[in-house]
């Protein structure tokens, strides 16, 4: 679920965020006269989890509490996209059900494991039915920063 990209409203929500965020997640810690740093000038993207506005709400819900620290979806779905695996490192900014910036998160760690070896309990999986012996790509997320 995404917001409508292109809309005025969101791309000024998600700047105000971005550079709020950006100063309490320390990301702009070099010194001003050396310029914008890469992670200062370029905004990551923006994601929503979930198929439906409250599945999204408590997502960001569960994620600001610590309870949801993980999201695991299967490999087969990104390589079916051709999408990379997620990288350590990365960053991105977490919307709600009606798609405002609510939480900066970074990925920490990325893991290839069977889906009986997920933590339903602190890991969101995408995809429902799942046969124990699925692949799943899991990326645990830390908050940096939160609206």
């Amino acid at each position: 679920m995404e917001p409508e990209a292109g809309t005025g409203e969101v791309d000024d929500d998600l700047e105000r965020f971005w550079r709020v965020a950006v100063f309490h997640a320390r990301l702009n810690g070099v010194p001003a006269y050396f310029g914008p740093t890469p992670l200062e000038a370029v905004r990551p993207p923006a994601w929503s989890y979930g198929a439906s506005r409250a599945e999204a709400d408590e997502f960001v819900a569960d994620l600001r509490s610590g309870a949801t620290t993980a999201t695991a979806l299967p490999l087969a779905e990104l390589e079916a996209a051709q999408e990379p695996l997620p990288q350590p490192g990365e960053l991105g900014i977490v919307l709600d059900g009606a798609g405002r910036p609510q939480a900066l998160v970074a990925v920490t760690e990325v893991l290839l494991v069977p889906c009986a070896e997920v933590d339903p309990a602190s890991t969101q999986v995408d995809g429902a039915d799942l046969a124990p012996d699925t692949p799943l790509v899991v990326q645990r997320l830390r908050v940096l920063h939160a609206a």
